[in-house]
């Protein structure tokens, strides 16, 4: 199982988690990451292996690719890093997911570390042991479970992130909140009339938070069941960062689409409309504009390939109560009709098209 280690200088715990004598590091972050923490990591890693090296791309969803994996890799083959050797993923949620999938294929799979540097990637994204790209077809499509060996997490990282990436870390915390956490949201809640939504993520949300995750990835690893409570908001969220080409950011994505997947819920699991306007609230709070961006018919094609989907229906993770899932008895998902799905899209206006 993943060791986590979430604390002030956790990164100065390598020592602790390494593998023994790898044969070649591989520490793969987009440039910009590359650019901010390689200064502060590169001391550390040389100090534990005889050879490093820093493979970046550039940032963004749309550079987690295959393709974007293939070059990885044959930098890697180039370099000679065999068997032995040992991928760390440095940055948001895109570097760990594509570090992490190169790590699961290269030699038929290699250990990784991640080193999360984002809000998102601390509470979420680094947790559970997916990886994956991005196709035409849609988000995350092509992948596999690999879980690093460890997790540092360390929110001294944190500091100079902008503004926008503590909203996309703040949408996955609720979004935990509401599927697993009731005290979690209440927490949250609170802390939304503040001017700062950065104090939304104290040290005591996002520690819980993680906790919240990983009891529930202990319990179904490979996402047979339980798991996919936890792609509450990301049906409609991922078919909008894919109609929107990345554009729009992840939090966004799924913060709009928690708010749809309410309106819905409310129907298919009697979720209280009262519960759905608090969370609402909340997410408007944190600054999203919750509209959602393209057509009900554009939405709807892109959502027949999400991966929740069975036998030709579209499933999705929805809330019965604040801190609840439906669906318990039945794959922790619910069959929602395209007719159902194409009433509560059209009752949000397109913010743009």
């Amino acid at each position: 199982m993943t060791r986590i280690i979430a604390r002030p200088g956790a990164w100065r715990e390598l020592s602790e988690v390494w593998r023994p004598d790898p044969g070649a590091v591989a520490v793969i972050g987009d440039h910009t990451v590359t650019r901010l923490f390689r200064p502060r990591l590169e001391p550390m890693v040389d100090k534990l292996a005889k050879d490093v090296h820093f493979l970046s791309f550039p940032p963004g969803d749309p550079h987690k690719t295959r393709a974007g994996k293939e070059r990885l890799e044959d930098r890697m083959l180039a370099l000679g890093i065999g068997r032995d050797g040992l991928v760390i993923g440095l940055g948001g949620g895109v570097s760990l997911d594509l570090a992490g999938f190169v790590a699961a294929t290269y030699m038929r799979g290699i250990p990784s570390l991640y080193l999360p540097t984002t809000l998102l990637a601390q509470v979420d994204a680094a947790i559970g042991g997916k990886t994956g790209v991005n196709t035409s077809h849609g988000k995350n499509l092509i992948g596999a479970f690999h879980p690093p060996l460890a997790i540092l997490a360390d929110p001294e990282m944190l500091e100079s992130l902008p503004e926008a990436e503590w909203r996309n870390g703040l949408a996955e915390m609720v979004k935990t909140a509401v599927a697993a956490d009731e005290s979690l949201f209440l927490l949250l809640e609170s802390r939304t009339k503040t001017a700062d939504i950065r104090s939304m993520a104290c040290p005591k949300s996002i520690r819980r938070c993680m906790t919240v995750k990983t009891d529930i990835v202990r319990q179904d690893e490979r996402e047979h069941g339980l798991r996919a409570v936890l792609n509450f908001g990301h049906s409609i969220g991922h078919a909008l960062e894919t109609l929107s080409e990345h554009r729009i950011s992840h939090g966004e994505a799924v913060a709009a689409g928690m708010l749809a997947e309410c309106r819905i819920a409310e129907i298919l699991c009697g979720f209280p409309r009262s519960e759905s306007e608090r969370i609402g609230t909340v997410l408007r709070g944190i600054g999203f504009d919750l509209r959602l961006p393209f057509d009900s018919r554009r939405i709807l094609e892109t959502l027949r390939t999400d991966k929740k989907n069975r036998a030709g229906e579209i499933r999705m993770a929805l809330p019965e109560r604040i801190g609840r899932m439906a669906g318990n008895d039945n794959g922790h998902t619910l069959s929602v009709s395209p007719e159902l799905l194409k009433k509560i899209l059209e009752s949000s206006a397109p913010a743009r098209s």
